[in-house]
């Protein structure tokens, strides 16, 4: 029995030290299996990303080319448009479409002539001229005055002014020497 038992022994010793490489063995390969299983859905993952973002850069890439197109369209049709004004606003066309609406040019200018004009002294009014404008406030002495007079002698001083300055415009005719000065 010892020598039955031995290789008995054996035997199971040696079935179970095949049985415990096997299963070792299928162990290993099942690790693997998933070990594997994971790097391939991680690869596919990453490709999958890189492909996504390359899409986007690429149809972003697209948009952008587009858009500049677009651009320089836009742009070439401002010049068109710039250029047609500038051909508008030409001396000759302006003139040609005013006689297309009826309008001549004057055949006699006549001047009106008003005795004591401009008058000798300078306008006196609350309304004093200013550079590049008049004055509208009321003075101190208009202050005092009720609302309406205030107005009313203000309105006064601003046309006595007004009809100074037109009296200075009109007596400069052209070809004069004040006409010839420039400002």
């Amino acid at each position: 029995m010892t020598g039955h038992s031995g290789s008995l022994s054996h035997r199971l010793r040696g079935d179970f030290g095949e049985g415990s490489t096997e299963k070792g063995i299928g162990s290993l390969d099942a690790r693997t299996a998933i070990g594997s299983l994971l790097i391939l859905v991680l690869v596919s993952l990453l490709g999958w990303l890189y492909l996504t973002q390359a899409s986007q850069v690429t149809t972003t890439g697209y948009r952008i080319y587009e858009l500049e197109r677009e651009r320089a369209c836009l742009q070439r049709e401002n010049a068109k448009l710039m250029l047609e004004i500038a051909e508008m606003e030409r001396l000759e066309v302006v003139e040609a479409r005013a006689r297309q609406l009826g309008f001549v040019p004057p055949e006699q200018v006549e001047y009106l002539v008003v005795a004591d004009y401009p008058p000798d002294h300078p306008p006196s009014g609350p309304l004093a001229p200013v550079f590049g404008g008049e004055n509208l406030a009321l003075n101190s002495s208009q202050q005092d005055r009720t609302g309406d007079e205030a107005v009313v002698t203000g309105l006064a001083g601003w046309w006595e002014e007004m009809v100074y300055q037109f009296n200075i415009w009109i007596s400069v005719q052209p070809g004069s020497a004040m006409a010839e000065v420039e400002p």
